[in-house]
């Protein structure tokens, strides 16, 4: 039962106590590992177990570490902390004591007394609060702390993206300007292939994958040059493995010749009513018979046509039910002779794919080398390297025990979130931090843990090493630990009792309903506990009890319907786009329309006197794997539909060249002395200066400002142009930013004009649909003043700006 809770000039705040396990997770003096599903009030765990810490005697703030996986996830953990103890400086006793009992504690008035003082004590801990980060910010402030045993140069800075960005691009022109002055033609024949195999733009993500695998190309075991063995043996072939093993695999000692023959006599023998073989046996028989005849060289070269006239285009044997009636044994043979087929497919799969990784591994170790020397020439650590030179400072460094002896005293109870993203380097940081937790009293009196929440689940981050295996495994090894602890600790007469490990879990959920997680259970049941790295099945999950919907859509194939020319050319210009797309594109229209013609009765978040509602465009989310032409094809559906949609564009405001003109537009109007911002504001549509003019009227000493340079001019283009901007630096001063933007689209400006007249009334207005709503975001972040200045202040600003 939840109740209200009601400060004077405060909203409600609803109290929900703690039940089950969630409550046996936030007791203090346990090692806790919390398997979380999602709904099931993890956050509400996480924070009162750092709450019921806060409130044990001899636990001081300082000694509370609460590592995330997002900035975000350690934001409203650091929010809802921080908002209760400012809400229990000055509760009501009542409403205190039901706050302190919602979460297990203690309401006695010693408890009640110290509770008001945590607000404090969390402020004047070191650096103005609890310390709650990402695993990368805490490696950061390590690092920062550590800098000469990290090894790090003096003046080194994490990299920012754009820094990032930059350098990458730089390390690449370097390397492939050395490899030409070398002339060494194996690794610029490397970087075509790979940019025809994956496209230009993606070469540069597949360098820095493997600049980000540290552990292949540094330290003990690092792959050294020629790389072609190491490749082959990784994936499972002979070191001298090639096309002659394809081929010895269609002789007639390796390959299943004695079924296929069996194969051709049931063609063979598929007549029609005039004792004739039919045209389709005697098409199959054809293939086959001219396969047997032919050398295993030929035999290799014509497997797939050998696979098409048995299988077609599928994997089951086509025409099963006519040949058996003439071969009962026929599916049989066909399956024999597909598993040699499908065998010499694999190895020929393996081998082509080792002839272009090695030169493309080859490569991107090239490049790994040079970013890292680029890296340490340029005093920048990217991310992976704050995770690897904090994992090392405190487990592998020469000064690793001098570390962990000087942090000993600072944290005593880490809580780990997102645990299932942590990778196995950053799991390394977290267990060199715990390593002396469970080693007896490790010179504390009392009891130190630590705190670990995660969903097997949700480990989406299997492209940055994490997966659920990673967290199954540190849960072995934390109990094992504590097993060990444990028993030393029972060994030794008078040894401090040391408690095991509580492993618990929450699977009440409390929104989503039970049908939906009783078809999760089954899922899981049918995939197996090892896919998602468990030992064993886990608990069934229990939901809300109220209706609840799960639908499997028969999967849309290419195979599904023919494509002619006409049908693609009556697409227009969707007819790019595949045939399978737009079905599932015109599929989902249909049925989100039907849901909202017809009504989809919907009960959650209804009162108990109303019955359900129907749903509306708003209760819709369509989740897209990524955001490209299918989703957007999608809303063109929904729309073409009568169907409302918000769009996929939300996230991409800024990519539209209008926009990109009106930002520019406020950007100046925040800040004049941009001289790139103003030489790109001068040239677009807006002001419709040429490249010429700007050539003409905006060279000038070197030093000078470009708004400096023009307002001295007297050429009669740049007057005008300085008498409109200038008025748009008055007007900032005073103006809203929706005004401002309306003054420039139909004021002096004549923006909308002027962009409609350079890129077209119906490009600019699809655009113009979606993104007008949000120009008001974009210019708070561009840097415009949304409300106006007092007087004052523009006085200053105009004798600043000389105006």
């Amino acid at each position: 039962m939840s109740a209200k809770v009601t400060e004077p000039g405060h909203a409600p705040q609803v109290v929900h106590p703690l039940a089950g396990n969630q409550a046996l997770a936030v007791a203090p003096a346990d090692t806790v590992w919390l398997s979380a599903s999602a709904g099931t009030g993890k956050t509400q765990v996480l924070s009162s177990r750092v709450l019921r810490l806060l409130l044990e005697p001899h636990v001081s703030p300082s000694q509370i570490l609460c590592l995330t996986f997002t900035k975000a996830g350690a934001t409203e953990m650091a929010e809802r902390i921080n908002a209760t103890l400012a809400r229990w400086v000055r509760a009501e006793p009542v409403n205190l004591g039901r706050e302190l009992g919602a979460i297990g504690a203690g309401i006695t008035p010693e408890v009640q007394a110290r509770a008001r003082t945590l607000f404090a004590a969390v402020l004047d801990c070191p650096g103005g609060g609890l310390r709650i980060d990402t695993i990368h910010a805490f490696s950061q402030w390590l690092l920062a702390a550590f800098p000469e045993e990290a090894g790090l140069s003096a003046g080194a800075r994490p990299m920012e993206e754009r820094d990032k960005a930059l350098l990458a691009r730089q390390v690449l022109a370097e390397l492939l300007l050395d490899a030409e002055g070398r002339e060494d033609a194996a690794l610029l024949d490397a970087v075509a292939a790979l940019s025809l195999r994956m496209g230009a733009d993606k070469v540069e993500a597949w360098l820095m994958r493997c600049a980000g695998a540290r552990g292949l190309w540094f330290g003990p075991g690092a792959w050294q040059l020629p790389l072609e063995p190491r490749v082959y043996a990784m994936l499972g072939l002979r070191a001298d493995a090639g096309e002659d093993d394809l081929v010895a695999m269609c002789a007639d000692d390796a390959f299943d010749v004695r079924s296929l023959g069996w194969v051709l006599e049931a063609c063979r023998g598929w007549t029609d009513k005039k004792g004739q073989m039919t045209a389709t046996a005697q098409k199959k028989a054809n293939v086959i018979a001219a396969w047997l005849a032919d050398e295993p060289a030929g035999r290799l070269a014509n497997l797939d046509e050998l696979h098409r006239a048995i299988f077609g285009a599928g994997t089951e044997p086509t025409y099963l039910a006519n040949l058996s009636k003439v071969a009962p044994d026929y599916g049989e043979y066909c399956f024999r002779v597909g598993e040699r087929i499908e065998a010499v497919r694999s190895l020929r799969a393996q081998l082509e794919l080792a002839g272009w990784l090695a030169p493309a591994l080859t490569l991107g170790r090239a490049f790994a080398l040079a970013w890292d020397e680029a890296k340490t020439r340029e005093g920048l650590i990217d991310f992976d390297d704050q995770i690897a030179r904090a994992a090392d400072l405190l487990s592998r460094s020469d000064m690793a025990d001098w570390i962990r002896y000087k942090l000993d005293r600072r944290f005593d109870h880490i809580l780990v979130d997102e645990a299932q993203d942590t990778n196995a380097a950053q799991w390394r940081i977290i267990e060199a931090l715990t390593e002396e937790f469970f080693a007896g009293q490790g010179g504390h009196d009392n009891p130190r843990t630590l705190f670990v929440v995660g969903d097997y689940k949700q480990a989406i981050f299997g492209f940055q090493g994490t997966s659920p295996e990673n967290f199954e495994a540190a849960r072995v090894r934390v109990r094992e630990r504590m097993r060990t602890a444990r028993a030393n600790a029972e060994a030794v007469r008078a040894g401090a009792p040391v408690s095991g490990l509580v492993e618990l879990g929450l699977e009440q959920s409390f929104r989503t309903a039970a049908p939906v997680l009783a078809f999760v259970d089954q899922m899981i049941a049918h995939v197996g506990p090892a896919s998602f790295g468990l030992p064993q099945l886990p608990d069934q999950h229990e939901g809300q009890n109220r209706p609840g919907h799960v639908v499997l859509w028969r999967a849309v194939g290419s195979t599904e319907e023919s494509e002619d020319a006409e049908e693609a050319a009556e697409e227009g210009a969707e007819n790019w786009l595949s045939r399978p797309e737009r079905e599932m594109a015109d599929r989902i229209a249909r049925q989100v329309k039907q849901w909202i013609d017809t009504g989809f009765p919907l009960v959650k978040g209804r009162k108990a006197e109303e019955g359900p509602r129907a749903a509306t465009p708003g209760d819709v989310m369509i989740l897209v794997r990524k955001r490209r032409e299918l989703a957007g094809l999608i809303v063109a559906r929904l729309h073409a539909a009568g169907v409302p949609v918000a769009g996929v564009d939300r996230l991409r405001l800024g990519a539209p060249l209008a926009v990109r003109d009106l930002v520019a537009a406020l950007r100046f109007a925040a800040q004049p002395f941009d001289d790139l911002n103003l030489a790109a504001l001068l040239v677009s549509p807006i002001m419709g200066w040429t490249q010429e003019q700007l050539l003409e009227h905006g060279y000038r000493a070197q030093g000078v400002p470009l708004w400096a340079h023009l307002r001295q001019s007297h050429a009669p283009l740049v007057v005008r142009s300085v008498a409109l901007l200038g008025e748009l630096l008055a007007r900032a001063d005073f103006e809203p930013v929706p005004a401002l933007m309306h003054w420039l689209l139909v004021g002096p400006f004549e923006a909308r004009r002027s962009l409609l007249a350079r890129l077209g009334h119906p490009w600019l207005k699809a655009r113009w649909r979606a993104a007008r709503c949000s120009l008001v975001a974009i210019a708070f972040r561009a840097g415009a003043r949304p409300l106006g200045w007092p007087a004052s202040r523009q006085s200053r600003r105009a004798g600043r700006y000389g105006l």
